[in-house]
């Protein structure tokens, strides 16, 4: 017996994808456009607050090129024949998992490095006094100049 409610959502799903292809091709690059434009403000506001520069437009285009560029085979891959296989499916999935990751790596290793960078200048604007009792509270050496005693509290 044929379960004519999955058969008619099956339908509706190949229809809605039939459609869809070309609206989203017509509209991919203002859509595309509008989530870069708040990605963008997302940066400005995130650096107001916490004083660092972070870039993560790129991690979001490396995405959103992803998921764009599978969903489109997917949605042509459904459409030629109202299915898709399940392991095409899963391995999408662990593709764009992998390009979420890697993205996600290289935004962090930035903020990382950003805030070495701002810790070093922060000590450098700090007195001699100031980082020996830094240097005290972790009891470590507290002699040597203000170079050493950055070092020192960097490791």
């Amino acid at each position: 017996m044929v379960d004519i409610s999955m058969e008619m959502g099956l339908v509706g799903l190949a229809a809605v994808v039939g459609l869809g292809i070309p609206i989203w091709k017509k509209y991919k690059t203002a859509i595309l456009n509008k989530i870069g434009k708040k990605v963008d403000e997302l940066e400005d506001v995130i650096e107001d607050k916490t004083g660092i520069d972070v870039e993560i437009s790129d991690a979001v285009d490396n995405v959103l090129d992803k998921v764009v560029e599978n969903a489109e085979e997917l949605a042509e891959d459904f459409a030629e024949d109202g299915k898709v296989e399940a392991d095409r499916l899963d391995s999408v999935v662990d593709e764009i998992k992998e390009t979420v990751s890697d993205s996600a790596d290289e935004v962090i290793d930035d903020i990382v490095e950003d805030l070495n960078e701002n810790i070093e200048e922060t000590l450098g604007n700090m007195t001699v006094s100031a980082l020996r009792d830094m240097l005290k509270e972790r009891d470590l050496p507290v002699s040597g100049r203000k170079a050493e005693l950055i070092e020192r509290l960097l490791e």
